[in-house]
């Protein structure tokens, strides 16, 4: 099998672990051949570059892709936390995060539902475009979105989603991110039934002092950021099952739980591949120099098989011990998120589970959905 020649080739190919574990024994930013942008991939290194004063989420001339501006879906883009480092956005990102351990009971309820209502009957070949749904019927609804317009909804954060990477998709994602923004804002204004969510999260930038102007947008951003990722884990956990079939019998014994097993395939066969970096100015960055307008791309998945900080790091070790595990970052843009996709998901694979579908295929060859950073199941080979 030939080996990826860059990090962004990795995140499709059938088993880039080899090419991963390369990167991290040289360790330290590197360079490659053919590829502009610095790498870091070992643990140490990766941990530096993310949690680094003088890095960035986006490039300090480009604060919105150029296809995006003056577009619904370029406002959108700009006004996510997840996109910001000045200020207020670490208000917002606070509150978010101090809002989401509140609402996580009723995640987990309507996770079960909609899981229910998504698996209990599905074909193994409708498994990547269902995974895909989930995470925005979940969500969506805890927005209230009505029921019967959750479907919709998942078409326009796809849309979205795609036109953030893919210029000749800007139009579509444009209209959907319109549409996003407009629902989530009659949501709010639904007083006296305005959602849990919605209304806890508003009382809580309040009280943080950030303002109000960025809950409906990050509140979009819910479903926008929780989409591939998630849909990346239910995958990433149920190829697991498939390729080793003893991880049912250590759950029927009490070994590990549902959520061990998830919480390790994060780790194991990371949704978010990788994620990037931009240095606005001259700095240096875990040793090494490096001039202003600097890219670098943060391979969380090789860091996440770092020997250094997970031993036996190609085993799947439900109840690892002391695990670390980068897919969700570290530092100031950590994602919040992280325990609201693990219950999702955990919820998912419960039912699918349940319903007795042979997954044994998805331990032979599969294909990935076309991205530069997310690996996310796409279909069967």
């Amino acid at each position: 099998m030939t080996p990826p020649t860059d990090p962004y080739q990795a995140v499709t190919h059938p088993d880039p672990y080899p090419y991963y574990a390369a990167l991290c024994e040289q360790g330290g930013l590197q360079r490659i051949p053919g590829f502009e942008p610095w790498i870091a991939a070992d643990a140490a290194t990766v941990q530096a570059v993310l949690t680094s004063e003088h890095c960035r989420v986006r490039p300090p001339s480009e604060p919105v892709p150029l296809h995006l501006v003056d577009s619904a879906a370029g406002v959108l883009f700009g006004r996510l936390v997840r996109m910001n480092d000045a200020a207020p956005y670490p208000l917002v990102k606070q509150a978010l995060a101090d809002v989401l351990p509140m609402v996580m009971q009723a995640v987990a309820t309507e996770g079960h539902r909609q899981a229910a209502r998504l698996f209990s009957e599905s074909r193994l070949s409708r498994l990547p475009e269902l995974a895909l749904q989930f995470p925005v019927l979940v969500l969506g609804s805890l927005l209230g979105f009505p029921e019967d317009t959750l479907e919709e909804r998942a078409r326009d954060v796809e849309a979205y989603v795609r036109s953030v990477a893919h210029p000749a998709a800007s139009h579509a994602g444009a209209e959907a991110a319109a549409r996003l923004t407009e629902h989530v804002a009659v949501s709010l204004q639904a007083r006296p039934r305005t959602p849990a969510v919605l209304s806890a999260f508003a009382a809580r930038m309040q009280q943080v002092g950030a303002p109000i102007a960025a809950l409906v947008p990050n509140a979009v951003g819910l479903l926008t950021q929780a989409y591939e990722a998630t849909a990346g884990l239910v995958g990433a956990s149920l190829i697991a099952f498939a390729r080793m079939p003893e991880l049912r019998e250590q759950l029927a014994r009490g070994e590990c739980s549902l959520e061990d097993v998830v919480r390790e395939a994060a780790r194991h066969e990371s949704p978010v591949q990788n994620t990037r970096r931009f240095l606005p100015a001259r700095a240096t960055l875990a040793g090494q120099e490096l001039e202003a307008g600097a890219t670098v791309v943060v391979v969380l998945a090789a860091a996440n098989r770092d020997p250094r900080v997970n031993p036996q790091p190609d085993a799947f070790l439900p109840r690892r011990e002391a695990r670390r595990t980068f897919t969700f970052g570290l530092g100031a843009h950590a994602c919040p998120g992280q325990a609201l996709a693990v219950t999702m998901v955990s919820a998912a694979v419960e039912r699918v589970l349940a319903s007795g579908l042979d997954l044994t295929p998805l331990s032979q060859s599969v294909t990935w959905r076309a991205s530069t950073n997310a690996r996310i199941l796409g279909g069967l080979s």
